[in-house]
């Protein structure tokens, strides 16, 4: 199994965390259905390495390329949503572009969000939506998180592959800067569709994407 780390991040427990937990979840089983199936895959996870995800996507009789985006480390890279100037598009779009540096003969099987995208207002989202696009294909699937809520903040995690029907995640103290509902992230997250959705203990969301 090959894999890539855009940017280094330690799979250490940070010292923020506050004790991990497992997630039985309904999606991960259709988000998955076939991968057996597939020649190779391809996936890109917009979260920070992590051993337990290396480790289910080593343990298939597949070949499988995984890229970490560690995208939560560049919320400070656009402006705030209060500000008075508004962010450029297309800057965004570029930016987002340089940093996650795909080749351009990159797609993508499996993309893994997380709760990645409160971290960002909706322009930014889109921006990032657009960026990935070239990289997608019609069999392409998403996993992701939302809320019922957009005026409740949530606290962040750190969210790794279990296994084909659990995700472990490790709670942050901190809050998110956002809360996007479904439909939030359906209005910007526009290159892949939500095809189910469930929900989760206080008003959390499991999320489905397909193309």
């Amino acid at each position: 199994m090959a894999f890539g780390l855009r940017h280094a991040t330690s799979v250490k427990p940070n010292r923020e965390d506050v004790g991990p937990r497992q997630l039985t979840s309904s999606l991960l089983p259709q988000l998955f259905d076939g991968i057996e199936d597939k020649k190779s895959v391809s996936v890109l996870d917009l979260g920070g390495g992590t051993a337990s995800t290396l480790t289910f996507f080593s343990n298939l009789d597949v070949p499988a390329r995984v890229i970490f985006g560690d995208i939560m480390t560049q919320r400070h890279a656009f402006k705030p949503e209060q500000d008075e100037v508004a962010i450029n598009f297309d800057s965004a779009v570029q930016y987002w572009r340089d940093y996650l540096d795909l080749e351009q003969e990159d797609r993508i099987d499996y993309l893994l969000m997380w709760d990645y995208l409160h971290y960002f207002e909706p322009t930014v989202i889109e921006a990032l939506s657009q960026a990935l696009q070239p990289h997608l294909q019609r069999t392409t699937k998403a996993y992701g998180f939302g809320t019922l809520r957009s005026d409740k903040r949530i606290s962040g995690s750190r969210c790794a592959v279990s296994d084909t029907t659990s995700v472990s995640m490790n709670p942050l103290k901190e809050l998110l800067p956002f809360a996007h509902s479904q439909q939030v992230i359906a209005e910007n997250f526009i290159c892949l569709q939500i095809t189910r959705a469930t929900l989760l203990q206080e008003g959390h969301l499991e999320l489905l994407f397909e193309a």
